[in-house]
């Protein structure tokens, strides 16, 4: 009996010496027009466990079961960024250190007070349009050449000698194509006549 009454004194004295679980408290400040719904703190412990809380009313939260040893708080909300945070929690249960995982040399105090590093942007905004970026597309130099060659080719100016060359080739051109359309018209006429 003595020696059953000794093993449970023992074993309650462990128990009670054993690492006490450690509490982080603090409060996340977002914008008035925004409100903590949707807002969610993850703790990433050095064990690889996850402990999750979500965020009272007024911003304020508490992580209890917290081991010793250092961990990542993640908040999330769905409309801003928040920063990452590094957490050393001493073998008493206190939080001892909170950093910004960043930025290490940025001490928190306790209670934490998190602040958005910024809003959240899913969609990249669309470019309003640019008429210069226009014109360097390849439509935009399409559009150019075209217009360039219906504008500027007929206004460019010959020298007299090679226009009238150059019309007396294209009268030739088309007399040759009517003299060799009349020929072809009267050989069909002509075979047409020997085959009666």
């Amino acid at each position: 009996m003595e020696l059953l009454t000794a093993v449970l004194l023992l074993t309650l004295l462990g128990l009670v010496c054993a690492d006490p679980s450690g509490v982080i408290r603090g409060k996340i400040i977002i914008p008035s027009t925004m409100n903590h719904s949707s807002t969610v703190l993850t703790l990433h412990t050095a064990h690889g466990d996850l402990i999750r809380t979500f965020v009272g009313r007024d911003g304020s939260f508490v992580l209890s079961d917290v081991p010793s040893g250092v961990h990542l708080l993640q908040p999330f909300h769905l409309l801003l960024i928040f920063p990452e945070i590094r957490v050393e929690i001493n073998r008493k249960g206190t939080l001892v250190r909170a950093s910004l995982s960043h930025n290490r040399h940025l001490v928190l105090h306790s209670p934490l007070v998190i602040r958005p590093a910024g809003e959240a942007q899913y969609y990249e905004k669309r470019k309003p349009f640019d008429v210069w970026s226009f014109v360097k597309s390849p439509y935009g130099i399409m559009i150019v050449i075209s217009v360039f060659a219906i504008v500027v080719f007929p206004r460019m100016k010959m020298d007299p000698e090679d226009y009238k060359e150059l019309q007396e080739q294209m009268r030739g051109a088309s007399n040759g194509q009517a003299e060799g359309g009349q020929v072809a018209g009267q050989r069909q006429q002509a075979a047409r006549l020997r085959d009666r």
